[in-house]
């Protein structure tokens, strides 16, 4: 039965195109490239292959960083105050909401911002004791269900949220966070690095298909059959029929080709090695990761491997400097304005720095500053978002040795005296040990003539001496 329908159905093909000039071939409308460049569902479609490759890299890498919520009382180091954990804004980061874990909504936020350009989240709220609004959960909203509702005097009057399968929900501005890319052709959505490049991924698509096709229908995409005899629409079928089921699928690869008599095959298209299909496979591939900023080795492509740790550093710094590090800031500058603006204005959302070698540089200027003497240990440990510590003592500047003699207080100032002559003085000289056993060895008559010369040469010393050049400037014995 399957046959007959195949049969009719081609017949009628061949019908639409009775008496069309020769050369006429049946054609089927295909999609422009990059038609659905502003279809958030087809953009989010799109996720796989080497697209898939390099978003999740980048989503993955940014959602090991999670934000720290701190108090701005001025522009320096030292006056960022990093809020207490038990803190409504530092609860919420860390608990978003009872189904999510922080890892999968900045990992879901990434993602929706890389293929679609924009990220929604759902703020829900309820009243604290004071009465006052507070955001109580984060949820994470599909890009491709939310539909913006702009205004001409306030800019922004809602959103409108549509579920598969369930009725629109409308939403106020201040229920939903929109995260964007800036976009210069739209105001109100972002733009994404996959839509500005759609047709690199539909050419990358078509050579995957292209691929796939080549080794699922034969060796060659198709050939030609001559012959100067008159065919009837039955043999003409019957040889398709037999070349298709003989020649088709992997398993008939070079496989010999018999004609009948009168028969000529020739080839219709280029060959598989002539259309160099793995130059091309490269060549769009690292278009598709230049596009989204992802170094090879990041996606474990290593082509030299005699480099060995280098190439991995060298990609981690490219990495997270050039791509990771400026998304973040945006999204923390986002969140500032839309969500810790709500408990105070001088609540701040920020990220770490994630270049590694950002970090070891940051290392080095915290022990040079302690080891100099420009800051203590805990404003240290404050600026990296730590408590400080109670222990007094690192509350001080701890002075070098070079500096520490010179800030200390100044001696005073020795008063200056007239030259005065000094009179000739005569070494004392200390007994050595064996004069001394000597000594004890004497009758006491000579002892305590030697205790009355110890006694006034103890007076003498204990009188102020004066100043007097050393021996070697007199010559003394």
């Amino acid at each position: 039965m399957w046959r007959h329908l195949w049969q009719w159905w081609k017949g009628k093909q061949r019908s639409r195109f009775d008496g069309a000039p020769l050369g006429t071939a049946l054609r089927f409308p295909l999609p422009q490239g990059g038609w659905w460049q502003d279809n958030p569902l087809e953009q989010v479609r799109n996720f796989r292959s080497w697209v898939y490759v390099a978003v999740h890299a980048i989503a993955q890498e940014a959602a090991r960083y999670q934000p720290r919520a701190i108090r701005s009382t001025g522009p320096g180091d030292d006056e960022q105050l990093p809020l207490p954990q038990h803190h409504p804004l530092c609860r919420l980061l860390r608990h978003p909401n009872p189904w999510l874990t922080p890892w999968e909504l900045w990992y879901l936020t990434l993602v929706y911002l890389e293929l679609t350009g924009n990220a929604y989240w759902y703020v829900a709220q309820s009243p604290d004791a004071a009465g006052n609004l507070l955001p109580q959960e984060l949820w994470i909203i599909p890009a491709p269900w939310v539909r913006i509702l702009p205004d001409a005097r306030q800019f922004l009057r809602g959103y409108e949220v549509a579920a598969p399968g369930q009725p629109s929900e409308w939403f106020a501005p201040e229920e939903i966070i929109h995260l964007k890319y800036p976009n210069p052709l739209n105001p109100h959505y972002g733009l994404s690095p996959l839509q500005a490049n759609a047709l690199t991924i539909d050419a990358h698509t078509e050579l995957l298909q292209a691929r796939y096709q080549t080794f699922q229908a034969g060796p060659r995409p198709g050939i030609v059959l001559q012959t100067e005899q008159i065919l009837t629409e039955q043999t003409v079928a019957r040889l398709e029929e037999r070349l298709q089921a003989k020649f088709q699928g992997r398993e008939s690869w070079h496989r010999p080709l018999v004609l009948e008599q009168g028969l000529q095959a020739n080839p219709w298209t280029l060959t598989p090695a002539e259309m160099d299909f793995v130059n091309s496979a490269r060549m769009t591939r690292d278009e598709i990761l230049a596009i989204f900023r992802v170094p090879p080795p990041i996606t474990g492509i290593v082509e030299n491997l005699g480099l060995g740790a280098d190439i991995w550093l060298g990609a981690r710094v490219m990495f997270c400097e050039g791509t990771i590090q400026p998304k973040l800031d945006l999204i923390g500058q986002i969140l500032t304005r839309y969500l810790a603006s709500r408990y105070g204005e001088d609540i701040l959302i920020e990220f770490p720095d994630c270049s590694p070698r950002l970090r070891q540089q940051q290392r080095e200027e915290d022990e040079q500053d302690v080891r100099w003497g420009l800051r203590t240990i805990n404003e240290i440990r404050q600026g990296r978002g730590w408590k400080p510590l109670p222990d007094p003592r690192l509350d001080q500047v701890l002075l070098p040795r070079e500096l520490a003699g010179s800030w200390a207080e100044p001696a005073p100032r020795e008063q200056h005296r007239p030259p005065q002559r000094r009179r000739r003085r005569r070494r004392q000289l200390a007994f050595p040990p064996e004069l001394s056993h000597k000594a004890a060895a004497e009758p006491a008559g000579a002892t305590s003539a030697l205790a009355a010369s110890s006694a006034k040469a103890a007076s003498e010393a204990s009188r102020p001496a004066e100043p007097f050049p050393p021996a070697e400037s007199w010559g003394a014995d």
